[in-house]
């Protein structure tokens, strides 16, 4: 009884805290994942309720990428990352990644120690100086913020070893038809000043859902080599 009433009373708590996020514990967002036209495996975007922590003050985000036969024959990606964002500000507190991609392979652990001012990964650390979001937080916290066309958001984005600031602007309106019906969208593009935002000349852009939820309905990551696509197939709220 007593482990019911203490379960009770953590769900409830972060039920209250997450009421003015445009999303929920339980989310799933799942796409299509194409390379250069190709079908090339699948994705998934997932807001987890975090048993094992019992943390009210956090949200477990976590990000899968596989892919399927026949890109597989080619070349294989198995990646998982998990993220613990703080529930208020959805700034970055730790990130655990296992990369599997072609014949590299890395798994790593960060923890961001805000009262230290220090971040750990494995066994490196890193000086920091303000509140830190990874790549993948910011497909929710972009969700929290106004989306004004022609205007900028500043922050600085931490991956686990170097902090670069960046800016995301909101470019353009654009209609993205999907397997759910048509979504009209605002187009966002994370950009580095003077530099490509990922390596190798790489960029990025996000369709969010010009709605209440801002749902990440499409994204393109621009390679070295080709563009990534990935589509909303199932969203389950």
């Amino acid at each position: 009884m007593k482990n019911y009433i203490i379960i009770t009373i953590y769900l409830l708590s972060m039920i209250n805290a997450a009421e003015k996020l445009p999303f929920n514990f339980g989310e799933k967002l799942i796409y299509d994942v194409s390379f250069a036209g190709i079908k090339a495996g699948k994705a998934y975007l997932e807001v987890l309720v975090d048993n094992e922590n019992n943390n009210s003050n956090e949200i477990h985000i976590r990000f899968v990428a596989k892919t399927s036969f026949p890109f597989s024959s080619i070349y294989t990606i198995d990646d998982q990352i998990d993220t613990w964002l703080d529930i208020k500000s959805l700034y970055t507190k730790k990130i655990l990644k296992s990369i599997n991609q072609g014949n590299y392979s890395k798994k790593s652990e960060t923890i961001i120690d805000y009262e230290n001012f220090i971040s750990i990964t494995n066994k490196d650390t890193t000086d920091i100086n303000g509140y830190l979001y990874d790549p993948y937080s910011l497909f929710y916290l972009l969700r929290t913020k106004p989306l004004i066309l022609g205007e900028t958001i500043k922050i600085n984005t931490f991956g686990g070893k170097k902090i670069t600031p960046i800016q995301i602007i909101t470019k353009s309106e654009e209609v993205i038809n999907t397997i759910y019906g048509s979504f009209n969208c605002l187009v966002v593009k994370p950009f580095r000043k003077g530099s490509t935002l990922l390596k190798n000349k790489g960029d990025m852009m996000i369709w969010f859902s010009n709605d209440k939820k801002k749902l990440p309905v499409q994204i393109k990551i621009k390679l070295q080599y080709g563009s990534m696509l990935l589509k909303i197939k199932e969203i389950n709220l």
